[in-house]
């Protein structure tokens, strides 16, 4: 440095929000600020980026400031990018270089579940099916990755693996369907499926999803039950039945029939516009039963303005 050159120190700070995690792999951008406290300008000035692993990343500042394009590094952990502006001469002044250090955690991909179809209720000892879905919030590909099932003590009862293409309408959801087998106890449980997003080009958190079954004893009888209007006799279509764990929906004729084990049922009946009165079934032989619902008085849009 020549006797007449004077040096001033800039300042090189991160503008912006800087986000306290990054997925692995995720792209993301800094905005970098670099002043001189004399009010010198600084344009043209050399400011390089160096990360943990030696990689630098170049660029320069226009009117003191820059936006540096970077890229999370493949493994978790604390990442460190280097910040150096400087050294730069301009008018006779040498701006003395300038380093700080950015930190970010980098984290795992997010993986998310999904379990759908899930037959109720399941009568106990038979076969049935779920289906399970699985998507990495980098929407990388899940083909041929492995799913599990787990009963309510935490016991894997089947394995799977997720198909070779997402779900219809789905841009990422990889999905398989899973024969299971109903346990021989009766009542409701709480079962499991487990992703465990191992041996994944880039590391994902282990994902999992809880679901329902209803387990019943076998049929032994049949109900059926028959939805009517009170005033008119008109057969009510659509009309949704419960019996416990049982489901059904009446047909264009009104009618719904119920396979049931037997003993004593709530019967509720439900369909828009319309109130059910509820009852009890003792069921211990085939049997009918009639319900007739009233339509409820559609309200008055206008209501509000008669005064």
């Amino acid at each position: 440095m020549t006797a007449d050159l004077r040096s001033h120190a800039p300042t090189i700070e991160v503008t912006g929000p800087v986000p306290p995690e990054v997925a692995v792999g995720a792209d993301f951008v800094l905005k970098v600020n670099v002043s001189c406290s004399a009010g010198c300008e600084l344009d043209g000035m050399a400011l390089t980026v160096t990360a943990a692993d030696g990689t630098v990343v170049a660029s320069e500042l226009g009117h003191e400031t820059a936006d540096i394009a970077l890229t999370a590094p493949r493994r978790t952990g604390e990442a460190c990018w280097n910040l150096v502006c400087g050294p730069h001469e301009s008018a006779g002044i040498l701006h003395d270089e300038t380093a700080i250090p950015v930190r970010i955690d980098v984290i795992p991909h997010a993986t998310s579940l999904a379990v759908w179809a899930v037959p109720s209720p399941v009568v106990m000892g038979e076969n049935f099916a779920i289906k399970v879905g699985a998507k990495s919030s980098a929407g990388i590909a899940l083909t041929g990755m492995a799913v599990e099932v787990c009963d309510e003590a935490g016991i894997v009862v089947a394995r799977g693996c997720l198909g070779e293409t997402p779900l219809p309408g789905t841009s990422a959801l990889y999905w398989s369907e899973i024969p299971l087998r109903a346990p021989l106890g009766e009542g409701v449980q709480a079962w499991s499926v487990r992703f465990a997003a191992a041996d994944l080009e880039l590391p994902h958190e282990q994902a999992s999803s809880t679901f329902s079954i209803a387990i019943v004893r076998p049929p032994e009888h049949r109900l059926t039950v028959k939805v009517m209007e009170k005033d008119t006799a008109i057969p009510i279509a659509d009309a949704q039945l419960r019996l416990g764990a049982f489901r059904a929906a009446t047909d264009q004729a009104g009618l719904a029939e119920v396979d049931l084990p037997g003993g004593v049922y709530d019967l509720s009946v439900w369909k828009v516009g319309y109130e059910a009165p509820a009852r009890t079934v003792d069921l211990n032989a085939d049997a009918s039963v009639e319900v007739e619902v009233v339509a409820l008085p559609e309200e008055n849009p206008d209501t509000a303005w008669q005064m």
